[in-house]
């Protein structure tokens, strides 16, 4: 008989990490658990839908004998979320396979699965190499609306981190496309240094999204590159995640460069007041998924139209801070505008509207990072 002794509060952070790593297809059984492996005071968790691996260190509140048993995740991270009291007392017994769980009064009996069948997983070899990880999650928030959906098109379906010159610097980006817009992040005085990222590395984004809910506490992480697959650690817990191939578009033919967009001429707005314009003005058509709008700047007023789907139209009008020098009009899916205006941390919004069919695109820099969105016009 195997007893182990956990922390309760420990082991559901541990669990919590992990849960996102579990195989919800039922394709294969074993990746529904956590694979729990212990010698000494020390336990580590281990999840995987071969995907995404997440490796979690808890310590035991007691020594014990060397060995590992395959939970079900479901069970075990229930069990700790609503068991009473500070601890969780496991007995395992090998022979039947069957683990007793205690959380103060309360007990249950779990059956586990052969912790033989669990796939071994290969370790990235750890780095030295620390990053500021809250940089990249807090990127990625600027990001994330702008990802093709899997099943649309996988290879688009993820973050692209490229090292880049950028006035004659060496700087990384951060780029996600779903064809209709593109997002960029350039990170200033960002050091990731890993060899092979000058060739750019796709992290697929339901992985990026559940690599910052772990990290999302962490300040710094460290990171490694291997092959096809990235790592991000701590003392506490280690992410590894899949690439996908590289096959994203040349956006710097279509972006240029941050410097060569400020040098266009621009419109600033109100971002709160712009925000409300199109609330507005979209009203007939919020239920629709492409909230066709014209956006019609001449001298300091931004007039906006929309026809709703099923008849009616609408028009509002806002002034701007700073008009363009000529009248310019261009109309677009007044969604994908609300999307990047939700992100951006100023005030103003700055925003470059050119002739004929070429993109909406909005900038914004900071002390961190300049950012560049751009949106796909309609022909309205």
């Amino acid at each position: 008989m195997i007893k182990l002794l956990f922390k309760r509060e420990k082991l559901l952070k541990a669990v919590d990490y992990c849960i996102g790593s579990i195989e919800k297809k039922n394709t294969m059984p074993i990746l529904s658990h956590i694979l729990f492996s212990f010698k000494d005071d020390k336990c580590t968790l281990i999840s995987t839908n071969l995907e995404t691996t997440v490796i979690a260190n808890v310590d035991l509140a007691e020594k014990t004998e060397e060995g590992k048993i395959a939970v079900p995740a479901k069970y075990i991270h229930d069990i700790c979320k609503v068991g009473r009291g500070d601890s969780i007392n496991f007995k395992y017994d090998k022979s039947s396979n069957v683990l007793d769980i205690t959380a103060e009064k309360t007990k249950y009996v779990v059956p586990c699965s052969d912790a033989d069948d669990f796939p071994s997983v290969a370790k990235i070899k750890e780095s030295d190499k620390s990053i500021n990880i809250q940089r990249l999650i807090s990127s990625f928030k600027k990001l994330q609306f702008s990802m093709t959906e899997q099943n649309v098109n996988k290879a688009y379906s993820g973050v692209l981190i490229n090292k880049v010159t950028e006035d004659e610097k060496v700087v990384i980006e951060m780029v996600t496309t779903d064809i209709h817009r593109i997002s960029v992040v350039t990170l200033k005085d960002f050091n990731m240094d890993l060899e092979g990222i000058e060739n750019g590395i796709v992290i697929p984004g339901r992985n990026f999204s559940e690599m910052a809910k772990i990290f999302d506490d962490s300040k710094e992480a460290k990171v490694s590159l291997e092959d096809d697959k990235i790592s991000f650690s701590n003392d506490e817990v280690t992410f590894i995640s899949r690439l996908l191939k590289n096959e994203f578009p040349n956006y710097r033919t279509v972006i240029g460069g941050y410097s060569t967009l400020v040098s266009k001429e621009s419109s600033v707005i109100n971002k709160k007041e712009l925000i409300e314009g199109v609330r507005r003005v979209i009203a007939l058509s919020s239920d629709d998924k492409i909230w066709a709008t014209k956006f019609s700047f001449k001298n300091s007023v931004l007039s906006m139209t929309a026809n709703a789907q099923f008849g009616g139209n609408s028009k509002d009008e806002i002034l701007v801070q700073k008009p363009f020098t000529d009248d310019k009009d261009v109309g677009i899916n007044a969604r994908y505008l609300m999307d990047v205006l939700s992100v951006l941390d100023k005030n103003e919004t700055t925003m470059i509207v050119e002739e004929g069919l070429k993109p909406l695109t909005i900038i914004e820099e900071t002390d961190n990072y300049n950012y560049i969105h751009m949106v796909m016009p309609l022909r309205i």
